[in-house]
């Protein structure tokens, strides 16, 4: 296949006869949007960097990462103003913080000591009410400010 923007043909290996080089070429285009973020992901949060430059990501990169994703896009989301922030900017912004994270048996404490950004993180009212966990049992996450 050639025309996919680089200066060589593509070469799609398949065992499904029955499968359109149409079908082929959409489905390759979406699964490399989703490697292209996950490579972005696993850079900025740097469980293991190399994976995302030979495009081979390993299972607990993978699944580290859309966790890790998944709390910043939580976090930007309960902020105002902030729900399309990158994670790189919401870890500039809120999270590179010194602080304290206990996990006990019922629930997780964040601590987080005074920032700029207090204000924000107020008025998202992390601290009034606890996310509930599936695997603490449904037991909270608790934000508190020094």
């Amino acid at each position: 296949m050639d025309g996919l923007g680089k200066e060589k043909p593509t070469l799609l290996l398949i065992n499904d006869t029955e499968e359109t080089a149409r079908n082929l070429v959409i489905r390759y285009a979406g699964r490399n949007r989703v490697e292209d973020g996950l490579g972005g992901a696993v850079n900025f949060f740097l469980l293991d960097c190399l994976s995302s430059e030979v495009r081979l990501n390993v299972d607990p990169d993978c699944a580290l990462t859309v966790v890790a994703n998944g709390c910043y896009r939580w976090l930007g989301g309960r902020l105002k103003g902030w729900g399309k922030a990158k994670p790189k900017d919401l870890y500039r912004r809120f999270v590179e913080t010194s602080g304290l994270v206990e996990v006990h048996e019922d629930r997780v404490e964040v601590r987080l000591d005074r920032r700029s950004h207090d204000p924000v993180l107020r008025e998202a009212a992390l601290d009034r009410d606890g996310t509930p966990v599936p695997w603490l049992g449904n037991g909270p996450v608790r934000f508190t400010f020094a």
